[in-house]
């Protein structure tokens, strides 16, 4: 039986917080690749055997935007069936709000610290796009060992990448 999943490249990261119990081991980071603007994303689905066209496609997903962004806006829930649900959240300040009373005078806007789009994604069966239904979709394969430098120039962080092939990469000797 033909394997048809699809190749997932994932590049390994060292962890440099020395304040983490896991300090200095590895981990998985997916390689994004590109990100398609709306126009390239219409275009994608209309070669992908669609009858309609690129401008009314493009037009749908104008639109779709549109008005998940007003429903959200709103209070509203949206549930894209095979896709999943989004929805809006309070990030709240630090501190709250001790009383009702305090609440009342600081008042929404000085309670609620920003407001969020949260996503669920779908988990029916044959839309699953959960994280272990995509992670069995993939055929995940290492890629590079990813070396990050910090460095301070003129009171400013910058960081820099080093890429090492998985299979010319070797753990540092340790003293």
């Amino acid at each position: 039986m033909a394997d048809n999943k699809t190749p997932l490249r994932i590049d390994l990261v060292k962890n440099s917080n020395q304040k983490s119990d896991y300090f200095g081991h590895y981990y998985g980071r997916v390689v994004r690749v590109a990100t398609l603007s709306t126009r390239a994303f219409a275009q994608h689905i209309a070669d992908h055997g669609s009858i309609y066209t690129l401008d009314i496609v493009t037009g749908v997903l104008r639109k779709l935007t549109d008005c998940l962004i007003e429903q959200l806006a709103e209070g509203k829930g949206v549930k894209l069936d095979g896709i999943g649900t989004f929805y809006p959240t309070a990030k709240n300040v630090k501190e709250g709000a001790a009383t009702i009373a305090d609440a009342k005078d600081k008042g929404a806007d000085q309670l609620i610290e920003g407001i969020h789009v949260r996503f669920t994604p779908e988990g029916t069966e044959l839309d699953d796009i959960t994280s272990k239904a995509m992670k069995a979709r993939s055929s995940l394969q290492l890629r590079n060992v990813v070396e990050i430098t910090k460095t301070t120039v003129a009171g400013k962080v910058k960081r820099s990448h080093t890429y090492t092939p998985v299979e010319e990469a070797s753990d540092p000797i340790t003293p």
